[in-house]
C-alpha cells in the first residue's frame, strides 16, 4: 500500500507525498499509452493530440509538485490544482485538471485525507468538469469521469482502502469507456472508444499499480473493445474507412487555448460569452485565472475579447484541419507500425525514460517516496542493513530500468561497493551516486530533473547527498560499546551519522535527545517512522520534537522500514 496506515485500528490516511506518488504514476501511464489514447481521438474532432494533452498537463503537475513536495495533503493538492489549470492543454487537459480541483476542495487544510475523502475529491472534480462545459455531452470523458467518481463512494462508504477504492474505480472506467461508442454517435461512426475517457482510465489504472506496488504506472493499457461496434467494419487501424472519408471534407478551424489573468473574473459569465465565438468550449478557473479552450473558425475575436479582461498567457493556436489531414493519413497507412495507429500497441519493454533510476530501500513508504520524488524516474530494489543485495541483484535491476541511462543510488554503505561494479558488466550507461544512508538517497532524488543530461543529475544528486545529516533510533541487539559507551541489549540508541550522541529507554525520548542535540542549522528535519512504531508514538515524537526543534520545520514521514523506529534527515 501507498498509504500511511493506523497501526492498531487499520485506518487508512493519505498525505502528500502518497497523493503525488499516485499522481506521478498515472502521469507515468498516460505518458506510456499517449500514441494510443492519440490514435483514438476523433471527438469534438479527429485529431492526435488527446494522449499529448493530457501526458503534458500531467507531466508539469509532477514536475511542479516534485520541487516543493509536502506532507500536507491540502497544501499538496492545492498547488496540484493550480498547476493543472495553469499547465492545461486541449480539451482534454483542462477537463483533467478538474479532478485535482475537486480534489483540492475536500483537502484544504487537511494534513491527511481517508479513502472516502479522495472518493468525494472526486466527485467534486466531476462535477467541476460537467460545469466547465457549456453543452457536456455523455460517452465522453465527462461521463467516464462520473461513473469513475460514484463507484469510488460507493467502495469507500464500504471500509475500502485507497488501493481497494481504485481496483473497483479502474474496473468501472474501462467498462464506462467500452461503452461509449453507444452514448455518442460520432463514437459509434468511427468505430472507436472516446479516447478522453480512455486517457481517463489509464492515468486511474497507473496510480492503482503504485497503490497495489505492482509498479510505477509505466504499463501499456490496452483500450477496451468498443461495444456495439462490428469488428469487421473497422480498418487495420480501427477506425472505419467510411468515417475517415467523410471527416476530409469537414472544416474545423483552429484550436485555441489561452489562459486570463486579472482580478474579480467571472468564470460562468466567460463561459456564456466563449460559447458565441466556437465550438468545443471548455473554461474553467477562478476569480484571479481563467483558462479557457475553444474551437473557432477565427481565433481572432475570442482573443480579442480574452485581452479585454486581462493579461492573456500560455497561447496556443493549432490548424485543426492540418491535424484532421495528418490523422486520416496515418490511419491509412495499414500496418505500417506508426506511432499512434491503434494496431501498433507499444512495446511494453520499450525504453521510455531518457534517465532511469535504482534505489535500494526497504519498507512500503520508503518506496513510495523515492517513486514521486523521482517523477516516475525511480523505481526500488529490496535492501537495507540486514539484506544487502548482491551484484546480481542490482545488475538484474539495471537491465530492467526503462532507459539506456541509470542512476544507482545504494543508499547503504556496506552497498556501495556492490554498485561500483555494475557499470562494468552492463552495455547501459550507469553511474553511482554513492548514498551511504536512505536519507540520502531521498534527498538525492529530490534533486534529480527530467530535463537534465546524466552528468548534470548525477552531480546535483551527489552534491544533496552530502549535504544532509542523518540520524537513526534504534535497538541493541546485543551487549556492546559503541562510541566508547557501554550499550546492553534492549538499549535504544540515537546515532547521528553513525555515532552514537543518545540512549534512553523509549524511541521517542532518545529522539527527542537527538533533536535537541543535533538541530544545529537545519532548515528542516525529516522524520521516518518505522513499520512497527505504534501510532501513539508517532504523533507523541512530532508534538515532541516540534518543542525542541527551534525554527526548523518538522516533517513526520511514514518509512515502514524495519529495524529502525526513526530515521531522521537534517537539511
Amino acid at each position: 500500500m501507498t498509504c500511511s496506515e493506523s497501526g492498531h485500528d487499520n485506518q487508512k490516511w493519505i498525505d502528500g507525498v502518497v497523493l503525488c506518488a499516485l499522481v506521478a504514476a498515472g502521469s507515468r501511464a498516460v505518458e506510456t499509452n499517449r500514441d494510443q489514447i492519440n490514435a483514438l481521438n476523433v471527438f469534438p474532432v479527429p485529431d492526435g493530440d488527446t494522449g499529448t494533452n493530457m501526458s503534458l498537463t500531467l507531466r508539469s503537475i509532477v514536475e511542479e509538485s516534485a520541487i516543493q513536495p509536502t506532507l500536507h495533503a491540502g497544501d499538496a493538492a492545492q498547488r496540484m490544482a493550480r498547476s493543472a489549470l495553469l499547465a492545461a492543454r486541449g480539451n482534454s487537459g483542462l477537463i483533467s485538471a478538474q479532478f485535482f480541483r475537486g480534489m483540492a476542495s475536500v483537502s484544504t487544510g487537511r494534513e491527511r485525507i481517508t479513502p472516502s475523502d479522495f472518493a468525494e475529491g472526486m466527485v467534486a472534480g466531476a462535477i467541476a468538469a460537467y460545469d466547465s462545459v457549456p453543452n457536456p455531452r455523455e460517452g465522453t470523458m465527462l461521463t467516464v469521469m462520473r461513473v469513475s467518481a460514484d463507484i469510488a463512494v460507493e467502495r469507500a462508504e464500504m471500509g475500502a482502502d485507497i488501493a481497494e477504492v481504485l481496483e473497483a474505480v479502474v474496473e468501472a472506467s474501462v467498462t464506462a469507456v467500452a461503452l461509449t461508442p453507444t452514448q455518442l454517435d460520432v463514437l459509434m461512426e468511427a468505430g472507436v472508444v472516446d479516447s478522453g475517457g480512455y486517457g481517463l482510465s489509464v492515468f486511474l489504472a497507473g496510480a492503482l499499480e503504485m497503490a497495489q506496488e505492482r509498479g510505477d504506472g509505466a504499463t501499456v493499457f490496452p483500450s477496451p473493445e468498443p461495444v456495439g461496434v462490428d469488428p469487421d467494419a473497422r480498418s487495420d487501424t480501427g477506425v472505419r474507412i467510411e468515417f475517415m472519408d467523410a471527416v476530409q471534407e469537414e472544416i474545423f478551424g483552429y484550436c485555441t487555448v489561452f489562459l486570463i489573468e486579472g482580478e474579480e473574473l467571472d468564470v460562468v459569465a466567460i463561459r456564456d460569452k466563449v460559447t458565441t465565438f466556437g465550438e468545443s468550449a471548455v473554461v474553467a478557473g477562478d476569480a484571479t485565472a481563467v483558462k479557457i479552450h475553444l474551437h473557432p473558425l477565427d481565433p481572432g475575436p475570442v482573443m480579442s475579447y480574452g485581452a479585454g479582461l486581462g493579461t492573456l498567457a500560455g497561447i496556443t493556436i493549432l490548424n485543426m484541419d492540418e491535424q484532421t489531414t495528418e490523422w486520416v493519413a496515418d490511419r491509412r497507412v495499414n500496418g505500417s507500425g506508426l506511432p499512434g495507429m491503434l494496431s501498433d500497441t507499444p512495446d511494453p519493454d520499450a525504453r521510455c525514460l531518457e534517465t532511469a533510476i535504482i534505489a535500494v530501500c526497504t519498507g512500503v513508504g520508503l518506496k513510495t517516496i523515492f517513486a514521486q520524488a523521482g517523477m516516475g524516474a525511480c523505481t526500488s530494489i529490496q535492501g537495507g542493513d540486514t539484506m544487502n543485495p548482491s551484484v546480481r541483484d542490482l545488475l538484474d535491476a539495471v537491465e530492467s530500468a526503462p532507459s539506456d541511462q541509470v542512476i544507482l543510488l545504494p543508499n547503504n554503505g556496506n552497498i556501495i561497493a556492490a554498485a561500483l561494479q555494475v557499470p562494468a558488466l552492463t552495455n547501459k550507461d550507469v553511474l553511482v551516486v554513492q548514498t551511504r544512508s536512505v536519507q540520502a538517497g531521498i534527498t538525492a532524488v529530490f534533486a534529480f530533473s527530467a530535463t537534465a543530461d546524466l552528468d548534470a543529475n548525477v552531480a546535483s544528486m551527489t552534491n544533496a547527498a552530502t549535504d544532509v545529516r542523518v540520524g537513526s533510533v534504534t535497538r541493541a541487539v546485543r551487549d556492546a560499546v559503541v562510541s566508547g559507551q557501554k550499550i546492553k541489549n534492549g538499549d535504544v540508541m540515537a546515532l547521528l551519522d553513525g555515532k552514537l550522541i543518545a540512549k534512553a529507554d523509549d524511541s521517542v525520548s532518545a529522539l527527542v535527545q537527538m533533536i535537541q542535540l543535533s538541530t544545529g542549522d537545519a532548515g528542516l528535519i525529516t522524520i521516518y517512522t518505522g513499520e512497527e512504531l505504534p501510532d501513539s508514538d508517532a504523533e507523541r515524537a512530532l508534538n515532541e520534537v516540534q518543542e525542541v526543534a527551534g525554527e526548523a520545520e518538522v516533517e513526520l514521514v511514514s518509512g515502514g522500514q524495519p529495524h529502525y523506529d526513526f530515521l531522521i534527515a537534517f537539511e
